[in-house]
């Protein structure tokens, strides 16, 4: 038999209080560039953060969330339609973020090891989960966990080199059309 669904659900709830107002090592460690599995593009780690922000997102309160709820909700789904569910939707990117895949990937892809084995705790209790308020319960509280982990990542995310990337407004575009044209012209005439 697996884990107990209870028995997840309050290792979840002392992590949520541990991280409540204590910056996890995780988020600590990714703000810094620390990435023991060596993700990152050319060595660098601004991709990583993006993506830590976007799939907690995804996985908590944007995409994840509000679905699972609606089908909890909705008289035509089962709660075995609702398992199945949470690991359609959920298990590909725990596992992203947090597995190890030796020898290519020795550490935590993204730095959240605790998310994958949430992930699989969760998984492994659904057979004593009866009922799709139980399942509800426990999904209150994985919801509660990622989208903390969220708002960690939303606030050391360098949103200041937001402040080089001016939008581009009409007369500027008129302006470069310009210079495409005389390009053009000047490419034409040294013929």
């Amino acid at each position: 038999m697996g884990k107990n669904w209870r028995d997840v659900k309050e290792a979840l709830e002392k992590e949520i209080d541990k991280i409540w107002f204590e910056e996890p090592l995780e988020v600590t460690m990714s703000k810094h560039g620390v990435f023991p599995s060596g993700a990152g593009t050319k060595g660098k780690y601004f991709g990583n953060l993006l993506f830590l922000v976007a799939d907690t997102q995804a996985m908590g309160w944007w995409t994840i969330e509000p679905a699972m709820y609606a089908a909890l909700d909705d008289e035509l789904f089962t709660l075995e339609h609702c398992k199945r569910m949470f690991k359609y939707l959920t298990v590909h990117m725990a596992k992203l973020m947090g597995a190890e895949l030796p020898p290519n990937c020795p550490g935590p892809w993204l730095n959240l090891p605790k998310v994958w084995s949430f992930c699989q705790d969760i998984v492994d209790s659904f057979e004593t989960i009866t009922t799709k308020e139980d399942l509800k319960d426990l999904i209150w509280s994985w919801e509660n966990y990622i989208n903390r982990l969220n708002r960690w990542f939303y606030l050391v995310f360098p949103w200041e080199l937001g402040n080089t990337m001016d939008r581009v407004e009409e007369g500027h575009l008129e302006y470069l059309k310009g210079l495409l044209t005389r390009s053009a012209d000047s490419n034409t005439s040294a013929d």
